[in-house]
């Protein structure tokens, strides 16, 4: 139904984040279904309705009624002008955010989750005036974990049992990162 993609990235470089439009849904339903199974291997599933056209403009639509709040950043993240990953900021308050991000199976490993998490503290800092950003990732994810700890991110919490993948419930590990400590704003 929609044609696989080849997103090998050579390196980080030719990358764009722009924010989620309407326009963007046929392309990143089938990022999203071609990307499923590599997802699903990591996070929980999402709703079979999710990944129709209905579904995901629904989600678009969320989505940018949460940002239209103040309360979501949701962020694409493209190589080339193809979609690769999603880079977003959510449950956006005074003072703090969530942060996470799921990139294309063939485009980790090539520090675009590093540059992803940079693009989004500065984000979270100098647009939203935040302090401190969090996210959540499984025991199993060593590759975010590092990710984070690259970032400074330090862990403050773990959660047995915390996430349903597969048939299987696991882990996770709680980060949390100062800002201001770590951003300055031009």
């Amino acid at each position: 139904m929609y044609p696989q993609r080849d997103v090998r990235v050579r390196h980080a470089r030719d990358l764009a984040f722009s924010l989620l439009t309407p326009e963007d849904a046929f392309e990143l339903l089938a990022f999203e279904i071609a990307e499923r199974a590599w997802f699903e291997q990591h996070i929980e599933a999402r709703r079979e309705q999710f990944y129709t056209p209905h579904g995901m403009s629904q989600h678009i639509i969320e989505c940018l009624a949460l940002n239209a709040q103040g309360r979501m950043s949701p962020l694409l993240i493209r190589h080339k002008g193809v979609i690769i990953g999603r880079a977003n900021l959510h449950d956006i308050d005074q003072n703090s955010a969530r942060v996470g991000y799921r990139l294309a199976e063939n485009a980790c490993g090539q520090g675009i989750a590093h540059k992803a998490l940079n693009h989004l503290m500065k984000e979270a800092r100098c647009i939203y005036g935040l302090d401190t950003l969090t996210a959540t990732v499984s025991v199993d994810n060593k590759a975010s974990q590092r990710v984070l700890e690259k970032a400074k991110f330090t862990v403050v919490d773990k959660l047995p049992t915390y996430s349903q993948v597969v048939d299987q419930r696991l882990g996770c590990v709680v980060y949390q990162c100062a800002l201001r400590e770590k951003v300055e704003c031009p």
